[in-house]
């Protein structure tokens, strides 16, 4: 059985690394996110674990000595805190700069200054508003459900009609079979599974594991909807890898170009992706994994099809906001999420903002002289734009970043597991698989893993900072980035994560307190350290 799962693991990740390059970044500017290096994940895979034992064992013999913070912490109720996930969530969405994301900031400060958090501020931050108004895909009478590929082009009022033509995965060799100048390109952007289980239990690639539930098992496994092999984002033109589809599709003159989520545990084609901030010229729509089926067939017969996608781009703004609860020195744990979303967002971000709070809820019982630290709470901006919020804020206020002792991001925690049952998502009735990507300090592993101990959660595994790359796939990038702080980036990533069905039903209510319990512990160690 072990055999089969390691060569099924080689297999996954060849065929990944076969079709990915790693991208080019002007790191000045830009750094990935929720866009990862595959050939990091590889390289890591099979390099890296005799390093990464090394770590975990040097951590455990640390776990003993760590101090325990002797002040009870009371974190709120599973009902209180998923209340304030429905809070957040009032509207359709928390786009970067739109007024439902300004709605969701001026909530969050609401809520700052009712826990008593001092110097609550609104950090403001430009940037431009890219809003679709009609899109639509036609071929002669027949409509295909699209969805808008995020900061594309527009078509204008009438759209553009032109001949489909396939290109399969558009690596260059797919291009060069066809001619796509002047034509709308139709071409596949596959969703990667990864045999996670086989992957921590072969190569035991991580620092700790708390599987109470065995739920990890050999065969465990999850769809990586973030990690989009052919289409990166996080690039222009110039800087795109060789094999960035709709790059290739742009430079050879395609007049549009259709994307099928190929493998997407269901037909969703509300892809909220790549979320990089950067304008692109190209009209693009997402199609649906069995929607592209039929797609796929009329583009190799060359039908001939109308692609509309307008909208508007205007000056907007959005804030980072943020408070402080002194403590006994000015030393800071930094605690952050990110408001803002792409569709309803309960899971991301609703609930990695509500679990800020709770620590802000939890921590602002205490009379300042009984936090040894202070306490610093981020609920960032724009993390669907390139996370320039985190950026922004480890850029304007490196005073704090130099005293941060350690940073805890908090994403999409209480996520409920999915899986494709007749093309839609079902529940699994497991949580979703909870990564902590934990900094090479070794009073951090041993923090995380004295933390696991402690409090046990379901299926969650502490791995390297950096195993997927520089810097992890999550919020925490930029402040890492930026600033070079220690890190605990707590984070799920559902197959539903980037689109529609991210609704208030994904949270697993029940676990709000378990985990929020687990953070405020390990908070509680960091607060005892000297």
């Amino acid at each position: 059985m072990k055999n089969a799962c390691l060569s099924a693991l080689i297999a996954v990740l060849a065929f990944t690394a076969g079709l990915a390059e790693e991208p080019s970044f002007k790191a000045e500017s830009r750094q990935p996110t929720e866009s990862a290096s595959l050939g990091n994940l590889l390289q890591g895979l099979f390099t890296g674990p005799y390093k990464i034992r090394k770590e975990r064992n040097r951590a455990k013999k640390l776990v003993p000595s760590l101090p325990d913070f002797e002040t009870t912490v009371t974190v709120p109720d599973s009902g209180t805190i998923y209340s304030w996930i429905e809070g957040i969530c009032q509207t359709p969405h928390r786009r970067p700069g739109t007024p439902e994301d300004q709605q969701a900031e001026k909530w969050v400060a609401e809520r700052f200054r009712e826990f008593g958090l001092s110097n609550v501020t609104l950090d403001p931050i430009p940037l431009q508003v890219w809003t679709a108004e009609q899109w639509s895909l036609r071929v002669g009478a027949l409509e295909i459900p699209s969805f808008y590929v995020l900061n594309t082009g527009w078509t204008g009022p009438e759209g553009v009609s032109a001949p489909l033509v396939y290109v399969g995965t558009g690596k260059p060799k797919d291009f060069e079979k066809v001619e796509v100048k002047g034509k709308i390109v139709v071409a596949e952007v596959p969703i990667l599974y990864l045999p996670t289980g086989a992957m921590l239990k072969l190569t035991g690639s991580y620092f700790a594991l708390s599987d109470p539930d065995r739920q990890v098992t050999l065969g465990y496994g999850q769809y990586l909807t973030f990690l989009l092999p052919n289409f990166t984002g996080y690039a222009t033109e110039e800087e795109a890898p060789a094999r960035d589809v709709y790059w290739q599709a742009y430079r050879r003159g395609a007049l549009a170009i259709c994307l099928i989520l190929k493998g997407h545990p269901s037909n969703s084609n509300t892809h909220y992706g790549p979320y990089d901030g950067i304008m692109k010229p190209l009209p693009g729509l997402w199609i649906g994994n069995y929607d592209g089926e039929r797609l796929r067939a009329l583009a190799q017969q060359g039908a001939e099809a109308s692609l509309l996608l307008q909208g508007r781009i205007e000056p907007g703004v959005t804030h980072n906001v943020w408070g402080v609860l002194p403590g006994a020195s000015d030393e800071v744990i930094l605690v952050t999420s990110h408001h803002d979303a792409p569709f309803l967002g309960a899971v991301e971000d609703g609930a990695g903002v509500a679990q800020v709070l709770a620590q802000a809820w939890a921590w602002s019982r205490l009379p300042q002289a009984k936090r040894p630290k202070t306490l610093v709470f981020v609920v960032d901006a724009g993390h669907f734009y390139g996370s320039i919020g985190a950026a922004a804020f480890a850029r304007e206020h490196r005073e704090i970043m130099q005293r941060t002792r350690v940073l805890v991001t908090l994403e999409h925690l209480g996520a409920k597991d999915v899986e494709e049952r007749d093309r839609e998502y079902a529940e699994t009735g497991q949580p979703a698989l909870t990564i902590l990507f934990t900094s090479h300090d070794p009073e951090v592993i041993a923090t995380v893993a004295k933390g696991l101990e402690q409090k046990p959660l379901p299926a969650t595994v502490s791995l390297p900072v950096d195993l997927l790359g520089p810097t992890p796939p999550s919020d925490a990038a930029r402040y890492i980035s930026e600033a070079g702080v220690p890190a605990i980036s707590w984070i799920t990533g559902p197959a539903y994560l980037l689109d529609a069905y991210d609704t208030l039903d994904k949270v697993d209510q029940a676990r709000l307190k378990p985990i929020a319990e687990t953070v405020a512990g390990m908070i509680g160690t960091f607060m005892a350290l000297p």
